[in-house]
C-alpha cells in the first residue's frame, strides 16, 4: 500500500475514514478503537511499517465482519468477552 518504508499519520487517516465509511452501521468510535488496536497488534507481531497499514485494515474488517447487528447493549458485552452480571436470587424459605 505504500511505497515508504515508514508509517505516516497521512496513511492511518486514510485508511481509518475508508473504514468508517465503509461500516456505516457500526458507530465510527467502534470502528476507530478496532482499528487502532488493529494497527498495535500488527506493529507487535513484527509487520514491516510499510505493509502495517493494509494488514491492520484487513484485521479490523476481519474483526468487524464478526460483530452481532444491531442487537443492544448485551451482546455487545458478550461478544467483547464481558460476561453479564447474575445477581443471585434470594433463597426460598420453607
Amino acid at each position: 500500500m505504500t511505497t515508504s518504508a515508514r508509517l505516516t499519520n497521512r496513511e492511518l487517516r486514510e485508511a481509518a475514514d475508508r473504514l468508517v465509511d465503509d461500516r456505516c452501521d457500526v458507530p465510527a468510535g467502534s470502528v476507530l478503537r478496532t482499528f487502532s488496536r488493529s494497527v498495535r497488534t500488527a506493529l507487535l507481531d513484527g509487520v514491516p511499517p510499510a505493509e502495517v497499514v493494509a494488514e491492520a485494515e484487513r484485521r479490523t474488517k476481519e474483526l468487524l465482519s464478526q460483530r452481532p447487528a444491531n442487537r443492544g447493549p448485551r451482546h455487545l458485552r458478550l461478544w467483547a468477552g464481558v460476561g453479564v452480571i447474575d445477581v443471585p436470587r434470594p433463597r426460598r424459605t420453607r
